[in-house]
């Protein structure tokens, strides 16, 4: 049986929310080490090593989200496909 639909505001409001939040950690990342490059001379190595940093938090992040959404969550959709026990 197929999976039930999800409104389309849901997943339009689960992509925004994604997106923005690997945005904000390579730019966090980016920005990090631009701020510690000035600190400590090291120009550009840290600033790379933040950026690199944020994308892979930004591809865990991604690999979460598609591992959490590709099973069962809920109850109802447990019994429907006969994988609870009663």
């Amino acid at each position: 049986m197929a999976p039930p639909k999800k409104h389309w505001a849901k997943s339009l409001s689960e992509a925004v929310n994604l997106s923005t939040t690997i945005a904000a950690a390579v730019a966090l990342g980016y920005f990090g080490g631009r701020w510690l490059d000035g600190k400590f001379d090291t120009e550009p190595w840290l600033a790379v090593l933040g950026f690199l940093i944020g994308m892979a938090t930004g591809f865990k992040m991604m690999w979460t989200k598609a591992i959490a959404n590709s099973g069962p969550k809920d109850r109802d959709e447990k019994k429907q496909s006969g994988e609870e026990k009663p």
